[in-house]
């Protein structure tokens, strides 16, 4: 399976695998669904909206963060002034055993 995430989902899915909270992109993958599937179960029916189109509703950034602060997938709305921190000197990269990161990434894309 493949799957596309937008770059900030995916950037910090990938600092999260280098502060070592996961051992790989897969094991964050999986237990982000894990937790999606379990919320889903818990949740009662949802009604459908009274605009909705058949069609599958594609979400802006800000809509789909604010029905993830409703529905308890996140506890705050992100701030991305507090995402730039390009000039911190502690900012270093973590070194990783094997192939490049990178290479992992676009390989198992394919």
């Amino acid at each position: 399976m493949t799957i596309q995430l937008p770059a900030d989902l995916e950037n910090s899915l990938i600092a999260k695998v280098h502060s070592g909270l996961f051992p790989s992109l897969d094991a964050a993958m999986t237990k982000a669904a894990r937790l999606l599937l379990e919320q889903i179960e818990q949740a009662p029916p949802a009604k459908p909206k009274q605009n909705a189109t058949p069609a599958r509703q594609r979400l802006t950034l800000v809509e789909l963060h604010q029905e993830m602060l409703a529905s308890g997938l996140i506890s705050q709305l992100p701030n991305s002034a507090e995402d730039i921190d390009d000039d911190d000197p502690d900012d270093q990269p973590a070194a990783i055993d094997g192939e490049p990161l990178s290479e992992t990434i676009i390989r198992e894309r394919r």
